[in-house]
């Protein structure tokens, strides 16, 4: 009886740890911190604006020219898992009408150093390669890599199989070639034929969606509570007032200037011709310091930092502003706010602090609750640990048990 009772406490257990240990393994980090997005869309973002980009006008279309294909600019990007373990890989594949040769070009956040690296560009040429040739460029991923792959066909015959990939921000090329790889086609190349494995009609628009999604994730990792639509309406006017202002310069920065004449200066130049429209967060950094997005009448994603004070036009001092930009990321404002709130030229800020409309005030708001802080259960730098070693007891309890039904059955 006693043994029976044992056999089912062991059941539970188990069941409970196997759950526990599943649980915490499913919760993992996202693909790419918000950090990290933004630093790739500005790299992403410095090669379109220097070699452009390949586009077909309708899909399916391919390029042919007996006198020689030419093509440059960026064809297709990618974040990619080399290490299959959420540390992820800016790939960008870029066709070089200077050198002739197709590109994939691989980049790395490098935390020591704060700032994106390139760790590998594979260069392959496709003027070398006569027309009974094809060039391919490949994605692959198995169970345990992901991998980029380079193949050479003369007909149907494989002449060349190349496979990289990259392990501690490190890229190797294989000897021989992994196994159980899945492939994904990005394009196929000679002297005289260009196709495309990916969509790149209609303006390569896959790529300016992946570029907006790495604009997205950076802006979606701030999370500070938005105040933009909490706002008093006497302060929205002022915000509004100088965002209107805000719009004319394209990048702007106080810390350029060593005399408050040289900002004050600076602020009477203008750049832009573009019509504020909308605000569309507003965080306050502390300090009277606030980041402010808004949108205009060409672009979606801009930003300023102000400090509100009453010596400033309009109660708010201009510190930063850029417009048609990327968006700052969370690990981004908590070093900016450090960096301007030393700055020599900051005004004194005003007293007392921005109110929210009552008016949009919640029911829970406005009973005037005290404000708990609710601490997660699990941080999430323990969640492997905590799987690993729930998994590890109940592999432990697994084996107590079948020694305690081994052993009831030996009776």
């Amino acid at each position: 009886m006693l043994k029976e009772k044992l056999n089912k406490l062991f059941c539970v257990l188990c069941a409970l740890t196997v759950l526990l240990s599943q649980t915490s393994a499913a919760v993992r980090a996202d693909d790419i911190s918000g950090k990290t997005a933004g630093m790739y869309a500005y790299v992403l973002n410095d090669f379109m604006e220097r070699y452009g980009s390949v586009t077909y006008e309708h899909c399916g279309e391919e390029f042919d020219n007996p006198d020689g294909i030419n093509l440059g600019g960026v064809y297709y990007s990618d974040v990619i898992d080399f290490d299959n373990n959420g540390n992820s890989y800016l790939v960008i594949f870029t066709l070089n009408s200077v050198t002739h040769t197709a590109q994939a070009h691989v980049w790395s956040y490098n935390e020591t150093l704060d700032e994106p690296i390139e760790i590998a560009k594979l260069s392959k040429s496709y003027a070398g390669l006569p027309p009974d040739m094809s060039g391919e460029f490949y994605i692959g991923y198995n169970a345990e890599k992901r991998y980029i792959s380079y193949k050479e066909h003369q007909g149907d015959e494989l002449v060349t199989n190349e496979y990289y990939t990259v392990i501690d921000n490190d890229a190797f090329m294989y000897v021989n070639p992994p196994k159980n790889v899945d492939e994904t086609g990005v394009m196929a190349f000679n002297s005289v034929h260009f196709h495309s494995g990916v969509d790149i009609s209609d303006y390569n628009r896959q790529l300016d969606d992946f570029f907006t999604n790495l604009k997205n994730v950076s802006a979606d990792s701030v999370t500070l509570p938005d105040m933009a639509e909490r706002l008093r309406t006497a302060d929205e006017e002022c915000v509004e007032k100088v965002l209107s202002k805000a719009v004319s310069y394209r990048d702007f920065d106080i810390s350029r200037f060593s005399s408050m004449d040289q900002y004050r200066s600076a602020l009477e130049q203008t750049e832009n011709s573009d019509k504020f429209y909308l605000i569309t967060n507003m965080y306050n950094l502390g300090d009277e310091i606030y980041y402010v997005r808004f949108s205009t009448d060409r672009s979606f994603y801009n930003y300023t930092l102000l400090r509100r004070s009453n010596d400033a036009e309009n109660g708010y001092q201009i510190l930063k502003v850029r417009t048609d930009c990327i968006p700052l990321s969370d690990r981004e404002l908590e070093q900016i706010k450090e960096q301007y709130s030393r700055n020599p030229l900051l005004l004194k800020k005003a007293s007392g602090k921005i109110k929210a409309d009552k008016g949009t005030d919640s029911f829970l708001d406005k009973l005037n609750l005290p404000h708990i802080d609710v601490a997660k259960p699990i941080d999430t730098k323990w969640r492997l640990p905590a799987a690993l070693i729930g998994g590890g007891v109940g592999l432990g309890l697994i084996i107590v048990l079948w020694f305690v039904l081994l052993s009831e059955k030996d009776e």
